[in-house]
Formats: structure tokens, sequence, C-alpha cells
């Protein structure tokens, strides 16, 4: 049995992990488990706050303290699950601004997740970062998302007709037309509902179709595959 430890960065993709691709690699003898990166300190429950990319720094600190805690365990890996969109640029992040001025959208996550990996230095660590955000797998079949709001055929077409002929993982990361905020635009409900809704309708779509349609997030599940 291999373990792969995820580094999330919020709900919708611990929930992901946990009811898509942990059915996916049981069979394959792998387990896979997540975690959120902690944020800070929630003051009103008195535990750690959990959830967000606010600082590159406190993701590498997640990801070097899970795998120091392993240390000397057997058949342990280690990868992310976090955003392109809004990904910290600010002091020590690997984002230089090299990277983010290359236009074309896969060879600059390839750039950026290399320069994770170098960063990081540990041959168990495989950095996915996800284009541009969990809501391109979503817009692989949007008509799915009509399992969970089934009144609003026509928002839906609206929504299609908007994303046109572009492929799930290059709609950009501006604020406005972002994957998550073309949804919202037509499905407002969303916007409050997008940790338990965005899992169920990804889950609905299928892996194989999530693959097929975003040739990154395949690309990191072969690399996983292959441990």
């Amino acid at each position: 049995m291999k373990l792969i430890n995820i580094i999330v960065e919020g709900t919708s993709e611990e929930i992901f992990v946990k009811d898509v691709l942990e059915k996916h690699f049981t069979p394959m003898g792998k387990y896979v488990s997540a975690r959120k990166i902690r944020t800070g300190w929630d003051k009103n429950n008195n535990k750690p706050a959990k959830g967000g990319l606010s600082s590159y720094g406190k993701f590498q600190k997640e990801v070097q303290s899970w795998i120091f805690s392993d240390k000397g365990r057997p058949n342990c890996f280690y990868t992310s699950f976090i955003d392109l969109y809004a990904f910290p640029k600010g002091q020590g992040s690997p984002y230089k601004k090299e990277i983010q001025n290359i236009t074309n959208p896969y060879e600059r996550i390839k750039s950026l997740e290399e320069a994770i990996l170098r960063d990081i230095n540990d041959p168990r660590f495989i950095p996915y970062v996800q284009l541009h955000e969990f809501e391109a797998f979503l817009l692989t079949d949007p008509d799915k998302l009509l399992t969970m709001y089934p009144d609003q055929q026509h928002a839906v077409n609206k929504l299609i007709k908007n994303i046109g002929s572009v492929k799930p993982e290059e709609i950009n990361e501006n604020p406005q037309t972002s994957p998550s905020k073309r949804i919202i635009k037509y499905l407002p409900a969303y916007e409050g509902q997008k940790a338990q809704v965005g899992p169920l309708v990804s889950q609905e779509i299928g892996i194989n179709i999530l693959r097929d349609k975003c040739p990154h997030f395949n690309e990191w599940i072969t690399k996983l595959e292959n441990i």
C-alpha cells in the first residue's frame, strides 16, 4: 500500500479527493488523504483556521511539515491540489514575473510546478497546480450542473454559449471571467454553495471525462498512478 498525501487549497478540493480520487486510487493499492492548508488560528472555535492560499510560505510550511512528520515512513508520497487563480506572487513565491509572463497556460503551469519542485526539494513530492481553478472541472460538462439546479436549463444554456469552444483548463484567471465567475454569472446561487455543489457535480461528470477534457489534470493523475 502506497500513501499519497495531498495538500489542498479548500473544501471543494478536499471533498473531491475523498469522493473521487480515493475511489479511483484505492483499487490500485494507493491510499489518498487530503489536508487543507493552515492559514492561521480560528479564535472563535479555538482551532487552526484552514483553507485558502493567502501566502506561498504557508503552503510551503504545510508541505514541509507533513513530509517531516512522516520522516522514515516507507511508501509515503506527497502532492498538491491548489489553484493557479490568485496564486501568491509576493516575496518568497516561486511564481516569478518571468513565469507570470508566459502566455501559453500549459507552459506557464509547467514552469511554475518545476519552480515549486525545486523549492520543496524532495523526490517524494509531486507538485500540481490546477488550471486555473477547481470550477474548470464543472465546465467540462456544464449540463451536469442541472443535477443540482434542475430548473436552470436556460441559465446553463447561456453559460455554455459563453464558454464557446474554449477548453476548460484554458479559461482565464481574470476576476470577472474565471471559471467560477462565469458559473456565478448565470447561476448566482452557486457562489454560496461552491464547497458542496462543486464536488458533487464533478463526481457526476466522472474522472474519465475530466481527464479527457483537462490534459494537465490527466497528466497529474497519470503521475500518481505511476508511483
